[in-house]
């Protein structure tokens, strides 16, 4: 039984295309999202999402940071895995804020576009 999920933990992980030994990613996996659960803590309540969102968001960006490693500027590829989605993890509840920031901005401006939609050459208001 626990061959079975190893060979399926290691196929997932290669299916995303992290060539990490399975220990470094787990342990970078728990790690980043307790730091991402410790970030939702710490933020104020008015802005807190739910632990589920959290969590899910943390794990979005870890997954992200782990396929990325290997190619991270500044020398950071050269850091521990864990690290790199210890980091991802507690800015996980950043980066969710900004995607959501700028998704309100966009439905914004998709809102005004019917009104201010003109074909080229045509007059002015």
């Amino acid at each position: 039984m626990g061959f079975e999920i190893k060979s399926l933990l290691i196929w997932f992980a290669m299916a995303f295309g992290i060539a990490a030994p399975l220990p470094e990613f787990m342990g970078g996996m728990i790690v980043g999202l307790a730091a991402a659960y410790a970030s939702m803590i710490f933020t104020p309540p008015e802005s807190r999402l739910t632990v589920w969102s959290s969590l899910f968001a943390g794990l979005v960006v870890c997954m992200i940071a782990a396929i990325a490693h290997p190619h991270l500027p500044f020398g950071i590829h050269a850091w521990p895995l864990q690290l790199v989605l210890a980091l991802a993890g507690a800015c996980s509840r950043w980066v969710g804020g900004c995607i959501a920031s700028f998704g309100k901005g966009a439905i914004e401006r998709a809102g005004k576009l019917p009104s201010e939609f003109k074909l080229p050459g045509g007059k002015d208001k």
